[in-house]
């Protein structure tokens, strides 16, 4: 009997501990970040980002909402520690591949750990530029320490929504500093 009030208590203990963590992991993205790391090859380059973000661009133009479930799972979206993502203009996640908890989410305000709002500087540059490559924190997938980031991103207007789709590669500085010199 003691040892089953035991193993009851250490359960609910776990779930607790689950549960209040902010930070948890789903299991689709658990199978997300797993997809993402049986398709790592060699590292990504900046011009193979921008090739991603034009054709996930380009679907996103020609189906709307319809194209958002097609940048899941293991997809030519996703791969070489990257993925696609998509916000829209008034700050709501559409689909983000490896968080899925943002789905549906309001995360204009978000800040990285050095009070950088990364969305937020996302959509001036789009709706400024209609794209470009923006730095911030962010985790890799399959850790919660935010690690130096930078993310090409562009504009999509479609009948229904103006959408921000992008894509990015850890880096380090002296890669961010050149990639940023390109923005107009």
């Amino acid at each position: 009997m003691k040892k089953a009030i035991f193993t009851c208590f250490a359960l609910v203990t776990m779930l607790a501990a689950f549960a209040v963590n902010s930070n948890a992991t789903t299991p689709d993205e658990l199978a997300q970040q797993a997809a993402i790391k049986a398709k790592q090859g060699a590292p990504i380059t900046p011009e193979q980002i921008i090739t991603r973000v034009e054709k996930a661009a380009a679907l996103v133009k020609a189906e709307g909402k319809d194209a958002m479930n097609k940048f899941r799972g293991n997809s030519e979206f996703t791969g070489n520690g990257t993925y696609v993502w998509i916000h829209n203009l008034s700050g709501v996640m559409i689909m983000h591949p490896m968080k899925n908890k943002l789905d549906g989410k309001q995360i204009i305000g978000i800040k990285d750990p050095n009070g950088k709002r990364l969305f937020s500087a996302m959509n001036s540059l789009s709706k400024k530029s209609g794209g470009g490559w923006v730095d911030y924190m962010w985790a890799k997938p399959g850790s919660n320490k935010p690690v130096p980031k930078i993310s090409y991103v562009k504009l999509v207007e479609t009948d229904d929504d103006a959408y921000v789709v992008g894509c990015g590669i850890y880096s380090d500085r002296a890669t961010a500093d050149k990639l940023l010199a390109t923005n107009l």
